[in-house]
């Protein structure tokens, strides 16, 4: 059975902030620097999924800066607006270890976080297939901007989500 947890990311304990690190990095995502300090940004919530003690999938409902989300905003990527009013939070690190992709976790890590906003606006990037065709669709969220190429040639694209 899959139970599912809510954690603010400051109060951690260290093994399973590694726990989620390494399903992050394993799931291709950014490097596990930036990982260790969002997560531990203060109003960040982890959201984690176990089976029988053992995390198989994360996400996160984060709290961006601002130079982050300027970066998004710019014309040289999406070149959509995601002002801290409209959109204060940011779904991210959505993780799903290998032997239990396809069980539906990732869905409900994705509407976990959308709850977790309490109505508040939420944005996402994503170059993975799953999360821009069908995850985040799916509970909600929409395409917007323009897509831009990351320093791995990715293809990101930028969505929203507005309760």
């Amino acid at each position: 059975m899959i139970e599912y947890a809510v954690l603010d990311g400051r109060d951690a304990e260290q093994g399973i902030l590694d726990d989620f690190v390494r399903l992050v990095q394993e799931g291709g995502a950014i490097n596990e620097h930036y990982v260790r300090d969002g997560i531990r940004r203060k109003g960040t919530k982890m959201v984690l999924a176990r089976i029988e003690e053992i995390i198989v999938g994360v996400a996160a409902l984060k709290v961006p800066l601002k130079v982050y989300r300027n970066g998004i905003e710019s014309e040289a990527k999406s070149g959509h607006e995601i002002s801290q009013e409209l959109y204060p939070f940011e779904l991210g690190y959505v993780a799903v270890s290998e032997h239990h992709r396809g069980d539906g976790i990732g869905k409900a890590l994705v509407n976990k976080v959308v709850e977790l906003s309490d109505g508040h606006g939420l944005f996402a990037t994503t170059s993975h297939p799953a999360m821009k065709e069908s995850l985040l669709p799916g509970a909600g969220f929409k395409p917007v901007g323009t897509s831009w190429a990351n320093d791995q040639n990715e293809l990101l694209q930028l969505f929203i989500f507005s309760a």
